[in-house]
Order: structure tokens, then sequence, then C-alpha cells
């Protein structure tokens, strides 16, 4: 009548804790990798800086690049928050987000402004995004994008209507 025992509570926390750890370690290999790229695009290395931003992504989605790039930022929105705690959602899309930031950063340095503004706006778009979806009372990590910075690098044309709505919910 009744099936075979559920088993204990201790038995599940191994799992999750290893997961835990696997994604702490992820986060930790991935802000060293954006330290990495920030460097190499400090220094003149946009090209080294954008490879950097795929070892990044790559680690970051645990996909292949060409994996990771034929799908949407809607996709990639989706792909590191669902299932994950509030916190580490959170933590994965403001990486992202930073990625994104300085990806755009070594393209402006390249001098590819389309690419430039796509990776800026995108970068803006997760940010903003992470206010609304994942609230927090903490501030935000370090290596997280600054509105007011990713505005500027915007400023030259005007902002796409989901993005403007985005910044006026964040505003409010």
């Amino acid at each position: 009548m009744h099936g075979a025992p559920l088993p204990a509570r201790r038995d599940f926390f191994p799992m999750i804790t290893s997961r835990r750890d696997y994604l702490l370690r992820i986060i930790d290999e991935v802000g060293r990798l954006l330290t990495r790229l920030v460097f190499q695009r400090r220094n003149g290395r946009e090209k080294e800086a954008l490879q950097s931003v795929v070892e990044a992504c790559e680690r970051l989605f645990g996909r292949a690049a060409n994996e990771v790039f034929q799908f949407t930022p809607e996709q990639h929105f989706l792909m590191l928050t669902q299932g994950e705690a509030t916190e580490d959602a959170r933590a994965k899309i403001l990486l992202y987000a930073a990625l994104n930031a300085e990806a755009g950063h070594a393209y402006r340095g390249l001098g590819n402004e389309a690419m430039a503004r796509n990776s800026f706006l995108n970068a803006l778009r997760f940010t903003l995004r992470v206010e609304k979806e994942f609230p927090s009372s903490d501030a935000p990590p370090d290596y997280a994008p600054k509105i007011p910075e990713l505005l500027e690098a915007l400023k030259e044309q005007p902002l796409d209507p989901e993005t403007t709505e985005l910044l006026r919910a964040a505003q409010s």
C-alpha cells in the first residue's frame, strides 16, 4: 500500500551542496576571466578581450560558443535563470551583463560601433531586468555594470521602446 520509503532528507544535501559549490566555482571562474578581459581591453588588446568574452560565455553557459550565440538574449536570460535560486540567477545575469559591457568597450575600441551598441544595449537590458525580476537589498557586486555608464555609452541614439520601459520601471 505504501511505496518505498522516501530517502532521508540528509541524502539530498550532498547533491544540493555540490550543485551550489559547482555554481560558485563557475561564477568565480567567469569573474576571473572578466578581470583578465578588462586588463586586455585596457591595454589595447581588444581582439584578445573579445576572445576572453567568448571563453567566459562558454563557461557561464556550459556550452560551446557556436551553441551559445545561436540563442536570443531572451533565451540567454532564461538559460541563466531557470531553476536557479534568486541570488544565483542574479549573479549569473550580472556577470553576463558585465561581459556584454566589456564586449561593447572592445568593439568600440576596434571601431565596430554597431556591435558596440548592441553589446551595451544587451548589458543595459540584462542589468535592468535583474533589478526588476531579481531585486535585492544588497548592493550589486563590483563587476556589475553601472546603469549611468551604460546610458552614457548609448547616448548617441535613442533607446528602443522595450529598453526605455525597463529604464522607466527601474527609476520608479
